[in-house]
């Protein structure tokens, strides 16, 4: 089951995490989509600060995003992302870091987690895996950036291990793997692929698909799943789209298929004051 409907709700178009919003009504989580006019002109559609946006234009995207979700722009909480594996807890007091300064986000961060109510953590992408997660028991979320060094590094293991420390249920946390760049358009050499070996042994026969001499094609979603599941969540909670960012330039920025000249998608996931 295909775990994101896409959506266009007062001309911003975005994809609702429905499998989660339905069986839990306060949760809000999605990611955003491209429009038409951000095909030419990807500042239209981009929500972090990169070599291709300016700073006023990421903050008016913001607040045109959370004013169709029915949020406020001082929930939205975000790290500088460096492809590491640190994972800050989002308190009351740290609500809203980074929603309108990078200076204020939080310092060298890859992964959010937070039990408050009203704090809207929110993680940027151009083809690395976004991976949603929610513990019931402890109305727990969190959301964590796996480029292929996110991966390597397990921070999606990480992030389940930062759930379990704070009391959540192993057997209960649900995760949920959001649109990236999928093998049918990721290719890779050594340098990816040994480290991935590294820490999954069968990662040459599941995850890694020889296509020449030294180059392999990669399906980052299925490797990030497979190291869920080694930690020990249940295979019924684990969720994977289908959608690939790069095969659909109408939907998704992509860095590797434009070359780097795209914007930023937003992964975003929040609980409505109850």
């Amino acid at each position: 089951m295909e775990p994101f409907q896409h959506r266009e709700d007062s001309g911003i178009p975005y994809f609702s995490l429905t499998l989660w919003e339905r069986e839990f009504p306060h949760l809000i989580a999605g990611m955003s989509a491209r429009d038409r006019e951000s095909i030419q002109h990807p500042n239209q559609s981009n929500y972090a600060w990169t070599r291709s946006g300016s700073g006023n234009g990421v903050i008016a995207n913001r607040r045109r995003l959370v004013e169709t979700l029915g949020v406020p722009l001082s929930s939205w909480t975000c790290g500088n992302q460096v492809h590491g594996t640190v994972i800050r807890e989002v308190d009351a007091d740290a609500r809203g870091r980074g929603h309108q300064s990078r200076d204020t986000a939080f310092p060298e961060t890859d992964g959010l987690l937070t039990r408050e109510e009203d704090v809207l953590l929110t993680s940027f992408y151009a083809d690395c895996v976004p991976l949603f997660f929610y513990s019931p028991d402890m109305d727990m979320i969190g959301v964590a950036h796996a480029g292929w060094r996110g991966t390597v590094g397990g921070i999606g293991p990480k992030m389940v291990r930062e759930f379990v420390r704070r009391g959540a249920d192993r057997k209960r946390i649900r995760a949920v793997i959001a649109p990236s760049i999928g093998a049918c358009c990721y290719e890779v050499d050594a340098k990816v692929a040994d480290p991935l070996c590294n820490i999954l042994p069968e990662a040459d026969r599941t995850v890694l698909k020889s296509v020449a001499e030294g180059r392999w094609k990669l399906d980052l979603k299925e490797a990030n799943r497979r190291l869920l599941r080694g930690e020990g969540l249940l295979e019924e909670h684990l969720s994977v789209t289908h959608w690939c960012t790069s095969c659909h330039p109408d939907l998704f920025h992509s860095h590797r298929r434009d070359q780097g000249r795209t914007g930023r998608m937003v992964a975003f996931i929040g609980k409505r004051k109850g």
